[in-house]
């Protein structure tokens, strides 16, 4: 088995693999059918000779964590045929691929999982969630008087192109100081997939107040079975705040005349549900979103930057399901505002590490670790359900407890994108 960049002359044979795996009731692939949208992503495989046996893509873009923009890699497309599938192919593959991230000094991965479990067991977590609204749109009447209280002028909302990404830029760098995982959006990003979709492109528009973008939103049309007028979808929204998310609602009120609901993917914290006059007419589900993971622990660690008041030493073992340069205990110190982190026991000394490993002085799966590093989750709420033990204590009566509630502290999270 051979891990390698997929052939960009057999693309259609790549396309078909994610016909069969991601819409098997089309039927096989046939090339005639294949549109034009233009690819960003890395395809890579794991081939047996020359013959695939499992594939993924890889998509490499910035997201804020903890107040910086740092390089992640996306994880996407992971297929394998059935005639291949239960034979160890998926996994090699992942881990391959974490090496490739780890050579390119990447140190976070991201991937939206087809299912949860499937990917825990290979060390990847929950990350973000989001709100998931379906409204009728006359629901959606409140921010008239909202917008009127605050007494601001109504602003504009114009339909976005291509040329338009220096202006939605400004939008993005106030989404991100809102919420950590906001992407960094490259003009690339910005043409291939903002502007464009996997079947049907969408509308993007933004809400513009004293010439500059405040909004921005993708939304399309689906019809329903059951409705006389379809539905419209609003797969993301960024904003800039609250005021920039009562004109995005206003503007999906208006059109009432062509839908009978409006869904929308929201930011986690949205305010809807206090304020329109009947809750019970909005249905508000929380919805988990994509899947986090620590590519390297240790670099990962270093790249943080905590608190200068912070200083702390503690021994730290890790278990991971995938790959052995993270599956040890590490030797962690802060001081003067950085991070260095040293194997316990050494690179190599595998008796000395597992023996260290016994006595950490805190222990915590790479999953559990990845989501207290984007903040996702608290030190309690993993202590708690029990992803992270700290000494043999109940964590509220240890220092360790303590100085890693002060390096990881909680965050909002939101990454909104589909990779």
């Amino acid at each position: 088995m051979e891990y390698r960049p997929f052939p960009d002359e057999r693309a259609d044979e790549f396309d078909a693999f994610m016909r069969y795996a991601f819409a098997p009731t089309e039927g096989p692939y046939d090339p005639a059918e294949a549109d034009d949208h233009d690819t960003i992503a890395d395809r890579r495989g794991l081939f047996d000779g020359d013959d695939p046996v499992a594939v993924c893509a890889h998509h490499y873009f910035s997201l804020r964590i903890r107040g910086e923009d740092r390089e992640v890699a996306g994880l996407s497309a992971v297929a394998s045929p059935p005639e291949h599938r239960r034979q160890g192919n998926v996994g090699r593959m992942l881990r391959e691929s974490l090496a490739e991230y780890r050579d390119r000094d990447v140190f976070v991965s991201t991937l939206w999982p087809f299912e949860y479990p499937f990917y825990a067991n290979y060390g990847w977590a929950t990350a973000s969630r989001y709100r998931h609204l379906t409204a009728p749109p006359e629901q959606l009447g409140f921010v008239d008087d909202l917008i009127a209280t605050a007494g601001d002028d109504a602003g504009t909302f114009r339909r976005l192109g291509e040329d338009d990404y220096p202006a939605v830029k400004p939008v993005l760098a106030a989404t991100a100081e809102r919420y950590d995982l906001t992407m960094d959006w490259t003009e690339e990003w910005w043409r291939e997939r903002t502007l464009q979709g996997w079947k049907t492109d969408p509308f993007v528009y933004g809400w513009e107040r004293d010439g500059e973008v405040r909004a921005v939103c993708a939304y399309s049309f689906h019809d329903e079975p059951d409705a006389d007028d379809p539905a419209l979808r609003v797969t993301d929204v960024a904003v800039a705040d609250d005021e920039a998310w009562f004109q995005l609602l206003r503007f999906f009120r208006d059109h009432d005349s062509q839908v009978d609901e409006v869904r929308i993917r929201a930011p986690p914290d949205a305010p809807l549900l206090d304020l329109v006059d009947d809750p019970r007419a909005i249905d508000c589900e929380v919805r988990t979103g994509p899947m986090v993971r620590l590519v390297d622990v240790a670099a990962a660690l270093e790249a943080l930057a905590p608190d200068p008041e912070l200083e702390t030493a503690f021994s730290l073992s890790v278990a991971d399901p995938l790959v052995d340069w993270n599956d040890r205990t590490f030797r962690v110190a802060v001081a003067d505002g950085a991070v260095t982190v040293e194997p316990a026991g050494g690179e190599t000394d595998g008796e000395t590490a597992d023996a260290e490993s016994e006595t950490a002085d805190a222990a915590v799966d790479v999953g559990a670790l990845s989501q207290l590093y984007v903040g996702y989750r608290s030190v309690d709420e993993v202590i708690r359900d029990d992803g992270l033990a700290v000494g043999s204590a109940v964590a509220d009566d240890s220092a360790v407890a303590g100085d890693l509630r002060a390096l990881f502290p909680p965050r909002t999270t939101h990454l909104r994108e589909g990779f």
